[in-house]
């Protein structure tokens, strides 16, 4: 069976982790690892790179929010925390459930904590795409610029020429674009 996500599970009582874990695996999640301390969490967290840790609020070495400060470029936390803690990481991007959870509401959250990740690395390289495109079209616009210059011709024309040049050497547009730029075509 495909793994759903890998997890670190890091509570300061290391009974419930084994029961987190029990219950995580039977949902198809992989248990990378069982943390009862920050530093312990930050080791386990830059070895084994987690889609998400399931932590709790405190530790006896630190508290979460310490362990966030050094870990939120490297993966997703969701909290275990009463209500008394929940004020102290609002503002941060942790997701919180209560202490007092079931495992349909724990599946549920990690996977809508998942369904998030995905959406967002789907945006990323759409940007990323994006800014390519952006670049591209960049580069034959000062192409465009220089062939219209040098040749005294029109933009349409200039575009015509790069278009003609690409398919005649089977290579994009702003590769051509590029080879004019540099004086190489």
């Amino acid at each position: 069976m495909e793994s759903r996500g890998k997890i670190i599970i890091a509570l300061s009582n290391k009974d419930t982790n084994n029961k987190l874990k029990s219950l995580l695996i039977q949902e198809g999640y992989e248990i990378l690892a069982l943390c009862t301390s920050g530093n312990e969490l930050i080791r386990m967290v830059m070895q084994y790179s987690p889609d998400l840790v399931l932590v709790g609020y405190k530790f006896k070495d630190m508290s979460l929010l310490d362990v966030y400060e050094k870990l939120y470029d490297f993966t997703s936390f969701l909290a275990l925390v009463n209500d008394s803690y929940r004020s102290f990481i609002e503002d941060s991007d942790i997701y919180c459930i209560g202490t007092k959870v079931t495992g349909i509401l724990l599946k549920n959250s990690i996977d809508i904590i998942f369904q998030g990740k995905k959406r967002i690395l789907k945006l990323q390289q759409q940007v990323q795409n994006l800014e390519h495109t952006l670049e591209d079209r960049k580069i034959i616009e000062k192409a465009k610029g220089k062939i219209m210059d040098d040749k005294n011709i029109t933009e349409d024309e200039a575009f015509r020429y790069i278009q003609k040049f690409s398919m005649n050497l089977g290579k994009k547009m702003s590769e051509v674009a590029k080879l004019i730029l540099y004086d190489k075509l």
